[in-house]
């Protein structure tokens, strides 16, 4: 007999809304506390017009997400100047090519928009290379805006605190879907990660967001190709006794599996080997790399009503529309709404900084994304300005609350559910 995963959930099936609109409701899961929405006191150093650099893949083995990134950045561009510039000017964009992560196109390319005189880059979104492009920027006082890039080493790579990631990182997704099972009665999660310090944040992650509540966190030993999957997954869900000082642990009653993409077999053979051992599929959660399609490595049935979360909102339909307008060849609308996003909240932290520098617009960042007055549009949080008060933009992704670290930590998460067959299929979204 299978156990029932306590997973109860609900989610918002109404996906991104366009600037102006009513973005979706997130789902009522706690989040963490918001960073300080006061800005800090920065020296100007910008020359009164704000110049957004982009560094999209363009060529290389990402090049179809690269186009709706440059598209995205222009329609923001266009929507800023509508509503009269920032700082009494229009926005400057100089977009270039991050190319091929295994060769030095992204640094050259940096260098380039340096020389132009950019005060923010949006992008890269490669973990790899934001790893090695933001003590760069730092270095030229230039504000990073990534719209994606969810390793837990991004998070650690910013003495300058120049680095902002729009897109929530792995940490907070694992946050949010430890916080969802909490509130849905669930009494043990177990996370099952790779080797590594990915591996140790994501525990770290999860524990924190789970202190105060009365949930076990079981982390076993990190997955490698040679480890024993039956044997894995009946230690976490037929745990040995006590030893009578302590109470025995608690049956693991959902499992979230954030492995790497190198451990796709010993990952499907674990998420069999808990299915087998009586978890019910919908206590598995899937999140990073563990959420693709396993039609054929995993039997029929298996994962049937398994959940997984990924970061990246869904670009509305009317969004789309105005992309194609843009650019009628685009073949992906990945990260589109994060990167329209990012603008708009460089734009804000400069207007409300009352200077277009690279500093300052880092300064600036968290009070324009949260705890002010709400506003969904460029225009309608201008006026929010002009009346010295803060705004707090809701954008096209969600809430954009950025927490000390520099990463949104309550934007919507697309949820999936699986599918008989063993492929993810879209079912609203999560409250991050």
């Amino acid at each position: 007999m299978r156990r029932r995963a306590a997973t109860a959930l609900v989610v918002v099936i109404a996906l991104g809304a366009l600037a102006g609109c009513t973005p979706a409701a997130p789902v009522a899961v706690p989040t963490p506390a918001p960073g300080t929405a006061t800005p800090t006191p920065i020296p100007p150093s910008g020359d009164g017009v704000l110049r957004i650099g982009t560094l999209a893949p363009l060529t290389g083995p990402s090049a179809s997400r690269g186009p709706v990134q440059v598209a995205a950045v222009e329609i923001a561009a266009r929507d800023i100047a509508a509503a009269g510039g920032i700082l009494g000017a229009a926005v400057e964009v100089v977009h270039r090519d991050v190319g091929d992560p295994a060769t030095s196109t992204a640094e050259a390319s940096l260098a380039a928009l340096v020389e132009r005189g950019i005060d923010v880059v949006i992008g890269p979104s490669d973990p790899g290379l934001v790893l090695r492009l933001a003590p760069l920027a730092a270095e030229a006082g230039v504000t990073m805006l990534v719209p994606g890039s969810g390793g837990a080493a991004v998070g650690a790579a910013d003495p300058a605190d120049v680095l902002f990631r729009i897109a929530p990182p792995l940490t907070a997704q694992v946050a949010a879907v430890g916080r969802a099972l909490a509130a849905g009665g669930a009494e043990s999660i177990a996370l099952l990660t790779a080797e590594g310090d990915e591996g140790s944040a994501l525990a770290e992650a999860l524990r924190t967001a789970l202190e105060g509540v009365d949930v076990d966190v079981v982390v076993p030993e990190p997955l490698t190709a040679s480890t024993r999957a039956p044997a894995l997954a009946r230690a976490l869900l037929e745990p040995e006794a006590g030893d009578g000082e302590e109470p025995a642990p608690r049956t693991a009653d959902a499992v979230i599996v954030a492995t790497s993409a190198d451990l796709a077999p010993p990952t499907a053979a674990v998420l069999e080997a808990l299915v087998d051992a009586g978890l019910d599929a919908d206590g598995l959660w899937l999140l990073g790399d563990s959420l693709v399609d396993y039609t054929t490595v995993v039997e029929p049935g298996a994962l049937e009503g398994a959940h997984g979360v990924r970061a990246g909102a869904d670009a509305s339909e009317r969004f789309r529309t105005i992309l194609r307008q843009s650019d009628p060849g685009i073949p992906s609308f990945a990260l589109a709404a994060e990167v329209y996003d990012a603008v708009m909240l460089a734009a804000l932290a400069a207007e409300l900084a009352g200077d277009d520098g690279g500093p300052s617009i880092a300064g600036s960042l968290r009070a324009a994304a949260a705890g002010g007055v709400p506003c969904t549009s460029i225009g309608a949080c201008l006026d929010v300005i002009a009346q010295d008060r803060e705004p707090d933009y809701d954008g096209i992704s969600g809430p954009l609350t950025i927490d000390d670290a520099g990463d949104v930590v309550d934007a919507l998460l697309p949820l999936f559910r699986y599918s008989a067959a063993g492929s993810p299929e879209r079912d609203g979204v999560l409250g991050g």
